[in-house]
């Protein structure tokens, strides 16, 4: 067994090649719901065109700031705490320390989240203000009330608080589940296969291995709706819904799954390859 520390990730290669394939995503969904709205909305096609650039383009901005402040967040929460340790054992993933990455993967949200709103928080209420008079002069007196309550409550700093709070600790509570779930996963040989390769002092990611990255997090995906279905079911969601619902996530997310490991497998001898520093 080989334990390792990830001590940084290198932010140029995390950003690179993440943003390409999130663009590879942004394309396909598109294209996907140009053609959609196409064909609810015949002769639409010209209109609705736009959306292909749009979307794109809104998702390199997006993800160039996510994945840079991700990455270099990291950098920095990893000397301030003990960063996450790998156990990698004949190129298979067999552990993934669950408190260091529970602690960092948190502490990276609260970040986020905070860099969000107070970005946003000028320009909320602003759009809300504008929209409900937009509204009022068109007699929507019910959309106007709507929109009222909503630039009431994201001005609420109970509401703000407790979102940001409450968000923080859900997501923070899902990663370490799905550590846990890793493991037991891992333990069962259904771990993570990469190929990895020294370059340096940093170890670059050459491939992974798409269905076995599929099922690894479709099957995380799984036991995870299974706890949120059966807190909806306690709650009183029928149980076919929930079903539907679980089994709905398990297939987008073994897809999703497959697709980035194709997509990278793809992109990083072009645009370059995830560089991080394991010791």
């Amino acid at each position: 067994m080989a334990i390792k520390e990830l001590k940084s990730i290198d932010i140029s290669s995390f950003t690179i090649i993440s943003t390409g394939i999130a663009v590879l995503f942004s394309i396909i969904i598109s294209i996907l719901l140009t053609i959609s709205i196409g064909l609810l909305v015949p002769n639409s096609f010209a209109t609705i065109a736009y959306l292909i650039p749009t979307i794109v383009f809104g998702t390199i901005i997006s993800c160039i700031f996510t994945f840079f402040s991700v990455s270099y967040l990291y950098n920095v929460l990893s000397k301030r705490f003990s960063p996450i340790k790998l156990d990698i054992e004949e190129n298979i993933i067999k552990k993934v320390s669950p408190k260091e990455t529970g602690l960092i993967a948190g502490c990276i949200v609260l970040i986020m989240v905070l860099v969000v709103y107070f970005a946003f928080s000028l320009l909320i209420p602003l759009f809300l203000s504008s929209l409900i008079t937009v509204m009022m002069y068109g007699s929507q007196i019910n959309m106007a009330t709507l929109a009222y309550q909503l630039l009431f409550l994201t001005s609420d700093p109970t509401f703000i608080a407790v979102g940001i709070i409450g968000s923080v600790i859900i997501i923070s509570v899902f990663i370490l589940l799905a550590t846990y779930i890793y493991n037991i996963l891992a333990n069962s040989e259904r771990g993570i296969i990469v190929e990895l390769t020294k370059e340096d002092k940093l170890t670059q990611l050459e491939s992974l291995t798409p269905v076995n990255f599929g099922i690894a997090i479709g099957a995380i995906s799984l036991i995870l709706n299974i706890i949120v279905g059966l807190i909806l079911v306690i709650s009183g969601v029928p149980i076919f819904n929930t079903l539907v619902s679980i089994l709905l996530s398990f297939v987008i997310a073994f897809i999703e799954a497959v697709l980035i490991a194709i997509f990278y497998n793809l992109l990083s001898p072009r645009i370059g390859k995830l560089k991080v520093e394991l010791e």
